[in-house]
């Protein structure tokens, strides 16, 4: 289909790649993308920028690795990993 529609800021990588597998990863990415954009500084993803505890923002992080098989396997384990990150702030 090409590239799909929506905003850079929170497109993972394989979202600009034709015929590219757009799956629960790819969701993982978008919800860390957000997070970022409401906790943290967009696509600056630097911890100086985040404003939450550093347990959700290595949950944040590491929803948004451009290698897939880094990521959240599921968008449960994504908000499994987040609510823990929570609690232990």
């Amino acid at each position: 289909m090409g590239r799909l529609w929506g905003s850079k800021r929170f497109m993972s990588p394989e979202e600009f790649q034709l015929g590219a597998n757009i799956d629960e990863k790819t969701n993982v990415f978008n919800m860390g993308a957000i997070a970022f954009g409401l906790v943290g500084g967009e696509l600056d993803r630097s911890y100086a920028k985040w404003d939450a505890n550093l347990a959700l923002y290595e949950v944040a992080l590491r929803a948004v690795q451009e290698n897939r098989e880094e990521r959240y396997q599921s968008v449960k384990e994504f908000t499994d990993a987040w609510k823990e990150a929570e609690m232990n702030s």
